[in-house]
């Protein structure tokens, strides 16, 4: 046992002499470190924020990135709350931040490590507008705005639309991504409206993304409520019925009385309110050929005082789309009446009429 001991206390002692150069008296010494510390992504730059911390004695901080291969200094007032930095030009792609704290004797803090990214030009190029698929305009002067699907997962968080509202301002409203169907009160339409698609990378970003402003499409009137206030012939049956004309599906028919009509055509409708008109845009039935090949459209503020022609047109029954006939004169109505005047058929087969006002463009 006495050997045994006398061998134990000599091999410690060997062990103390091994480890005697990397013992510190005293013990290592830590500057506090960066507290509660947040990265902000950027355009081609990025924003590093912590807290100051108790210590008193930590008067600058080092940050690196590119492993160790850049950084820069920070100084730290004893007198500030929060410590920011922006570090710009930073080529777009992610980074790994470290940042070390030092106190006025040079001590330095345990590491922290922050992750984030650059943002530039290629993801600027990536981002797209959040389209409008149907713009709606009502009888009492609201438009209802129907968006498409937004790249959400890319970014996307909002849309901004200007436009002028009916006291002759310029206004704006900022839509969220997650709103499917927007309505705009005040808009004076003869003035249109443009939009934008708004982007933040990632929610802690500093910099805000645009797509470039658009100019909207054409507007369609609302037709629900729309009248036929008079039509020339139908076929017997709810699936022939004039009012199909206007029931927003080109796939419905409005179909004349087979060898009890013959051309002229016609069907009147009431708009329930007087627009400036920009455009007509009239569908055959789906797959059904039997339309006509030339017709005539007039408008009217009131039909009492008269029609105003505006022309005749022609029309291709061989195909589903929609065939638009703008109208250079941009006529006031309220009223129009839609006459085919011929077809290789004594009765005619309608789809659909549709109508866009004037909105300036």
């Amino acid at each position: 046992m006495i050997v045994g001991l006398i061998a134990g206390i000599a091999g410690c002692k060997k062990m103390d002499r091994t480890f005697k150069d990397f013992v510190v008296p005293g013990g290592l010494v830590y500057a506090e470190k960066a507290s509660s510390p947040l990265v902000y992504a950027g355009y081609n730059r990025v924003k590093i924020s912590w807290l100051r911390g108790a210590d008193p004695n930590v008067t600058r901080a080092r940050i690196y990135w590119d492993n160790y291969e850049d950084s820069v200094d920070v100084d730290i007032p004893p007198a500030a709350d929060t410590i920011n930095t922006l570090i710009d030009n930073l080529p777009e792609k992610p980074y790994t931040f470290i940042v070390i704290t030092y106190d006025d004797k040079g001590n330095a803090s345990v590491p922290v490590e922050l992750h984030s990214a650059s943002y530039g030009e290629k993801y600027q190029s990536r981002i797209l507008s959040r389209p409008v698929n149907v713009s709606l305009l009502h009888a009492n002067g609201t438009l209802t705005l129907q968006w498409g699907g937004a790249d959400i997962s890319n970014g996307a968080y909002a849309t901004d639309v200007n436009y002028t509202d009916t006291l002759g301002g310029a206004r704006s409203v900022r839509i969220p991504a997650t709103e499917a169907v927007s309505d705009i009160a005040d808009i004076n339409t003869s003035k249109g409206f443009e939009y934008r698609t708004v982007f933040l990378p990632d929610s802690l970003c500093i910099d805000t993304f645009y797509t470039d402003f658009q100019k909207n499409g054409l507007l369609q009137l609302d037709k629900k409520d729309w009248k036929v206030i008079a039509f020339s012939t139908e076929h017997p049956g709810a699936e022939n019925m004039a009012t199909n004309v206007i029931d927003g599906k080109p796939e419905t028919r409005w179909h004349t009385w087979v060898d009890h009509s013959t051309y002229p055509h016609f069907v009147t409708v009431d708009m329930g309110g007087s627009h400036a008109i920009s455009t007509f845009e009239i569908f055959r039935m789906k797959d059904d050929d039997r339309a006509c090949n030339t017709f005539r459209l007039e408008v009217s503020t009131d039909t009492t005082a008269g029609w105003t022609d505006l022309g005749v047109f022609d029309f291709n029954r061989n195909i589903n789309d929609g065939q638009r006939y703008t109208i250079p004169t941009h006529p006031q109505g309220r009223y129009f009446r839609f006459t085919g005047l011929t077809g290789p058929l004594a009765y005619m087969v309608t789809g659909e009429i549709t109508v866009y006002p004037y909105t300036g463009d």
